[in-house]
């Protein structure tokens, strides 16, 4: 990852990661909106059917870390459409032992090759799969 990051700031290296995020996400059948210029609680909002799903993005090579205030603005936004509040987390995978260097995140993985995604209902950070929706 660091080759990926040395290249460009933390703020690009994030915009792409919702990016990457929104592609996975298309390919399964959603419906993407991206906001603009990474504003407002959601960086994604995805429908599918009657789901919608208004998802912060994170990308760390770590356990990402949460404002208060992010989370509170996304719950708020997603009670008032009446979606799901998701936290979406883009992280390099892990090659050879997951505990070195790096910190384990429980949940399901999808695993994309170099970089890894995790999904989690903000509601009972609970690991969620855009498939079980």
């Amino acid at each position: 990852m660091l080759s990926v990051v040395s290249s460009c700031s933390w703020s690009k290296f994030g915009r792409e990661a919702e990016f990457t995020i929104a592609i996975y996400l298309k390919l399964r059948g959603w419906s993407i909106q991206l906001s603009k210029g990474s504003r407002g609680p959601a960086d994604i909002i995805a429908t599918r059917n009657s789901t919608v799903w208004l998802i912060q993005v994170k990308s760390s090579n770590t356990i990402p870390k949460l404002k208060g205030y992010e989370v509170k603005r996304l719950r708020e936004m997603a009670d008032i459409s009446g979606g799901l509040a998701v936290i979406a987390i883009l992280r390099p995978a892990f090659v050879g032992n997951p505990n070195k260097n790096s910190t384990s995140l429980e949940g399901d993985e999808i695993n994309l090759g170099r970089y890894s995604i995790f999904f989690y209902s903000l509601d009972n950070w609970k690991a969620i799969t855009p498939s079980q929706s």
